[in-house]
Formats: C-alpha cells, sequence, structure tokens
C-alpha cells in the first residue's frame, strides 16, 4: 500500500470517526434533555387551603395507584418514602431512593416542574439522567394534573432523614451519562397531557391509563428487546422477570385461564381469588396500591385487561392425568404432600388453602413459578380486605429434580391443561433462574 492509499485511507477513518462522534453527541444532547415541561394545572403560590387538601387527597390516589411505595419503601422499617428497596437487574442492583420531603436526602428542594422531569422523562435536577428502573417509559403519558396532585401529596409527608444507597451496577451500566443515548433511542415521546385523568365513566380509557400508565403492568408484564426496553408490540404478553414468570396479560390469555372481570376486580382487591394469590413479586402491589384502589379503579382495570373477553375454562372439563409412570409418581409426591391441604381432587380450603383446580400457576407455558413455589414455599400473610393465607412450607430438602418433575406434570396436566413434559433438566433451569435474583 503506497502513501496515497493510505492517505485516503486515514481520511476516511478519519470522516467515520468525526460522523460517529457527531452522531453520539447529538444523541446524548437529545438523550440528557427532559424537552419542555408543560405548564402546571395550578397556582401552588395562590391554592386555598381547601384546595389543597383536596389535592392532595388527589395526590395519594396517585400514589397508590402509580405503586411507588412498592420500590420507594424502607425494606427494614417499611417506611414508604425512605427508599432502600433493592432492584436486581442483568446490569446490577439499584436501590429506591428517598423521596420523602427530606431537604438532604429526598426531594423537598424539588419543584412541581423537578417533579414532572423525574417522572415522565426519566431526568432528575442538575440535568441527572435516571436508570430505567424508574418506569419513565411508562409514565411518559401521566398527566400534568396527578403530577401536581402528587408534589402537593409527597410535599406534606414528614420528612424521612435517611441517606440513599448508591446504585451497584456493573461497568459499563455504571456510567450513568450513558443512560442518554439508551434515552435517544428507546425513551418515549412525552405527550405533555395537560387534561385531567380519564373519568371512570370512560371506563375502558381510564382503565388504559391506570394499568399501561400509572400502574406500569407492562414494565414486568411485557417481554424486552436487546437493548432492555419493553418491546411494545407485545404489550403484556408475559416475561420472566426477577426469576419468576410475570403472565400473559392480554384478554385472550386471561379468558383462556379461566379470569372474568369480577376474578380480577376481587384479586386486585383483596390478593385472592379462585385462580390463586398474590405471592412473589405481586404481593407489595397489593400491599401498597392495588388493595387500597377506588373499586371504580379496579373495575376500570378489569374492563380494559378483558375488552369484553368471557372465562373459558370453566366450560372445559378437567383433564385426568394419564396413568403413565411418570403421573403415577407424580401422584404419589402430590396425594403425600399436598393433598392434605389442597385436597386430592385440587379444591383447596376457603381462607387457608389455595385452590388447584382453578388456579392459573399450572396453565402458564413455562413451569417457573410452580416450581419456585413447591420449593420455597410461601409465608403466612395477611392478604387485604379480610383475606388471609396459612403458610405453606418449601419442600425444596424433600424432592428430587425427578420428582420435582413428576410432581409439576402431574398438576400441570390434570389442572392446567398443559402438556407433561417437563424434564429434571429443566427443573435444574428454573432453580438456577429463581437463585439468580
Amino acid at each position: 500500500m503506497d502513501k496515497t492509499q493510505r492517505s485516503k485511507l486515514t481520511k476516511i477513518a478519519v470522516g467515520i470517526a468525526a460522523a460517529a462522534v457527531v452522531v453520539l453527541g447529538g444523541m446524548y444532547i437529545v438523550g440528557s434533555s427532559s424537552g419542555s415541561v408543560p405548564a402546571a394545572t395550578v397556582d401552588f403560590a395562590s391554592i386555598s387551603p381547601e384546595q389543597k387538601q383536596k389535592l392532595s387527597d388527589r395526590g395519594l390516589q396517585v400514589f397508590r395507584a402509580a405503586d411507588c411505595a412498592a420500590c420507594h419503601s424502607s425494606p427494614t422499617t417499611g417506611a414508604e418514602l425512605a427508599g432502600g428497596m433493592a432492584m436486581v437487574t442483568p446490569m446490577g442492583t439499584l436501590y429506591g431512593t428517598n423521596i420523602s420531603p427530606s431537604k438532604e436526602h429526598g426531594i423537598g428542594n424539588w419543584s412541581a416542574d423537578d417533579l414532572y422531569r423525574a417522572v415522565a422523562r426519566g431526568m432528575a435536577p442538575g440535568r441527572k439522567n435516571l436508570y430505567p428502573a424508574m418506569p419513565y417509559a411508562s409514565y411518559h403519558d401521566i398527566t400534568r394534573a396527578d403530577v401536581d396532585a402528587l408534589w402537593v401529596w409527597l410535599q406534606a409527608q414528614p420528612a424521612v432523614e435517611v441517606a440513599n444507597r448508591q446504585p451497584e451496577m456493573n461497568f459499563p451500566f455504571s456510567i450513568r451519562p450513558g443512560l442518554a443515548l439508551w434515552n435517544a433511542l428507546e425513551r418515549p415521546a412525552g405527550e405533555q397531557n395537560l387534561g385531567g385523568v380519564p373519568e371512570a365513566d370512560n371506563t375502558l380509557d381510564r382503565g388504559a391509563y391506570l394499568v399501561n400508565t400509572l400502574g406500569h403492568c407492562g414494565e414486568c408484564h411485557t417481554p424486552r428487546t436487546a437493548s432492555f426496553a419493553m418491546d411494545l408490540k407485545k404489550s403484556l404478553a408475559g416475561n420472566v422477570i426477577e426469576g419468576a414468570y410475570a403472565p400473559d396479560l392480554r384478554p385472550k390469555a386471561m379468558a383462556e385461564r379461566g379470569w372474568s372481570e369480577q376474578d380480577l376486580v376481587q384479586f386486585l382487591r383483596t390478593g385472592l381469588s379462585s385462580q390463586g394469590v398474590m405471592t412473589m413479586g405481586m404481593f407489595p402491589v397489593l400491599e401498597h396500591s392495588s388493595s387500597h384502589l377506588d373499586e371504580r379503579d379496579l373495575k376500570a382495570m378489569a374492563a380494559y385487561l378483558m375488552q369484553g373477553e368471557k372465562p373459558q375454562l370453566a366450560a372445559a372439563q378437567p383433564a385426568e392425568a394419564p396413568q403413565t409412570p411418570v403421573s403415577a409418581n407424580g401422584e404419589r409426591v402430590y396425594v403425600g404432600l399436598c393433598a392434605g391441604c389442597h385436597g386430592v381432587d385440587g379444591q383447596g380450603q376457603p381462607h387457608s388453602s389455595l385452590r388447584l383446580d382453578t388456579n392459573t400457576t399450572a396453565m402458564f407455558p413455562t413451569p417457573l413459578n410452580l416450581v419456585r413455589v413447591i420449593r420455597e414455599g410461601m409465608p403466612e400473610r395477611d392478604l387485604a380486605h379480610g383475606e388471609r393465607m396459612q403458610a405453606m412450607p418449601g419442600f425444596a430438602e424433600q424432592l428430587s429434580n425427578e420428582d420435582m418433575a413428576d410432581l409439576v406434570n402431574y398438576m400441570r396436566v390434570r389442572w392446567g391443561r398443559q402438556k407433561g413434559d417437563v424434564t429434571p433438566s429443566q427443573v435444574a433451569d428454573a432453580i438456577k433462574t429463581a437463585e439468580s435474583h
């Protein structure tokens, strides 16, 4: 290669590098900007005490519907604004931050505009990019009126003087400015909705707002792309997250698993229905959010999720486990370990042990949750509105992977209408997935 050719190649390389710098620089500028912020819906300096109380009451409703406490509570004291809850991701561990009015550790110095930028655009004061574990990809559609009400309520709460715990992210995800590049590619455009929340008489719109925006259900129930953004082409189609399966919430899938709108309202309000109990990642949702919601909102969520679909499972005849060596051993294990509480036919005991003949866990396409519950058990819990469940012991020490596979297959065939094809190797994989979180 002569000198002229080397010079041309050098110029091409320099040009490509310069173009890359320009592109990345542009992406950084876009991704590190919160864009324009809609004007506040109230004049905070001139509102009357009555107006302020009304706003605060609405702010509490927003706080519950948005499930803020699930991530921003203290895992040690339970204080709902103190922060410290760990969120384990493939990129490292994040901790919920202090969102009390503490001026040193919380958001006591934030304006309502600051709160809007953080919630809807993922940008804290000082142009600090938030990690998208803060679900601004869902909250981007939140109304300015709801943010204003939330700000009034938050600022009226007692300050919690607890320092924030720093993220423990793996390289290169520990480089926070890199989040601007993710934002440029994946952050939805802000809707800058100035109006109020869709009202209860517009049920489907209200339900969509509660499910997709405030409730941010898709953050767990929607599959992720290679960049860990929600794959909105498969919205609510089910996803494995934090070592558990967050099931498919689309209307047809819900109906196939026997759900009705009435069942969903009961499940969201009390944590219990004939389809199962809120456990794993859903129990904090019950504790901090859904059990506190107005019944009209719960009905709106159920109507949106079901879209008029009717339960199909009730019309189906329960499958009988085939008399093979596998199912015979699974039945033996079930009768020995499970039938004492859940019944030989899976009928359960009211307010004590779950029904299995209508339980959806055996109906999922993956056995992950079923394996976890059998191995780990469940603690005794008061649920909500008078419902409770007794403790279920875990059987990790009693069951080999082979026995677990047989038991899972027996339950999936008999009550889940699934093939009995779970192998000991798949059980081992499920255990590994669970233990990685």
